[in-house]
Formats: structure tokens, C-alpha cells, sequence
């Protein structure tokens, strides 16, 4: 239970600096831009992105056309519903 309590509250954060991090490069840029969840992932590292990606087409074509749609939604809200939801979930079994 305190192992999936510390994952949601590590997503909720990731979530929050992803969304800051999206704040300063709109504010740099002067206009709007919001990091996929594939662009968060490909700055951590590219080859592991491929390999999943790559993976999935192989072994389960029919998750590869809804997890690209959820790859193109905005980092911070993938990250902090799924944090929310384990947070919520957890806090519900008690």
C-alpha cells in the first residue's frame, strides 16, 4: 500500500513539473507549446521509446493505435490523471 501511495505521489509531482516546465518554454517562446508524453520520453531516452514502441507493434498490434493517441497527449495530464487515479484508488482501500 505505501509502495503504490509513493508512485502516485511521484506521478502527481512529475506531473507538476512537467506542467512548469511547459509554463517556462510557453513564456520563453511567447506562444503556447505543450510536451507530448512521447517528446518527455524521448528527451529521457530516445532508444528506449523506439524499443517500446517497437515492441508493441510486434507483440500487441491492437494497444498500438490508442497508446499512440495517449503518447500525444500532453505529459502532465497523462502523468498526473494516472497519479491521481493510483492516489485515489489506494486512498479508497483503506
Amino acid at each position: 500500500m505505501v509502495l503504490f501511495r509513493l508512485l502516485g505521489l511521484l506521478l502527481i509531482t512529475l506531473a507538476l513539473m512537467a506542467l512548469g516546465s511547459d509554463a517556462l518554454r510557453s513564456l520563453e517562446a511567447g506562444s503556447v507549446q505543450i510536451r507530448s508524453l512521447a517528446e518527455l520520453w524521448a528527451l529521457l531516452s530516445q532508444t528506449s521509446l523506439d524499443a517500446f514502441l517497437g515492441w508493441i507493434a510486434a507483440h500487441a498490434a491492437a494497444v498500438s493505435g490508442p497508446l499512440n493517441t495517449v503518447f500525444s497527449y500532453p505529459a502532465w495530464a497523462v502523468l498526473g490523471v494516472v497519479g491521481i487515479v493510483i492516489a485515489g484508488l489506494i486512498r479508497l482501500a483503506r
